[in-house]
């Protein structure tokens, strides 16, 4: 008799940890991956870090070369020293954070801030910030980075979205499209195309 106390509790145990295991998994399918984003030397920091006279993603070199966390952020990053397999943030979907930091770094976080652009929407300001502001457009920096620097890597569809937000015929979106991640919100549409700025 004594044997038999034992074999109730038993049971429920067994019929949590299986039911537990279930639940465990759905779960984990729900969470959103971590992705390596980019360098805080590379992201909108104002600071000159190695010394050379370039700043951030806009100017540097070796931002542009490897922009990810995992790099020597303003300084060089030898190809050796990371892993090309691990979970990137597709790089347009970085660029996309990148602008949308500036805008609310330089221009108050709105469109209206921004000194000198009339945008009505955030597709607008990201493909006149690529070929104005930047030193080398995105669409050449992706091209580059996929072709020549790290051809080894799986092409993440960056050039491609760019192209077709940036260089479509017609009606182009008003918001960025996200190709997997963006750490960013849209940024507001400014419809009647106010600017000037501070």
């Amino acid at each position: 008799m004594e044997d038999r106390k034992f074999v109730q509790p038993l049971l429920l145990i067994i019929v949590f940890l299986i039911a537990g295991a279930a639940f465990t998994g759905v779960v984990q399918d729900s969470i959103t991956p971590s992705y390596i984003q980019i360098d805080d030397e590379c992201f909108n920091d104002g600071v000159d870090n190695d010394g050379n006279g370039y700043l951030d993603l806009i100017e540097e070199e070796d931002c542009r070369f490897w922009p990810y966390s995992n790099g020597n952020g303003e300084s060089f990053t030898p190809s050796n020293s990371y892993d090309i397999n691990e979970n990137y943030q597709p790089y347009y979907d970085l660029t996309v954070d990148y602008v949308r930091d500036f805008v609310g770094k330089q221009c108050g976080g709105n469109l209206a801030g921004c000194i000198g652009t009339n945008f009505q929407n955030e597709v607008q300001f990201y493909c006149f910030f690529s070929d104005n502001v930047m030193l080398s457009p995105f669409d050449n920096i992706f091209d580059k980075f996929f072709n020549v620097w790290h051809n080894t890597m799986i092409n993440d569809g960056s050039f491609n979205t760019f192209n077709s937000v940036c260089n479509i015929i017609g009606q182009a979106p008003t918001v960025l499209p996200t190709i997997e991640y963006q750490a960013s919100s849209p940024i507001a549409e400014n419809a009647e195309g106010e600017g000037g700025g501070k």
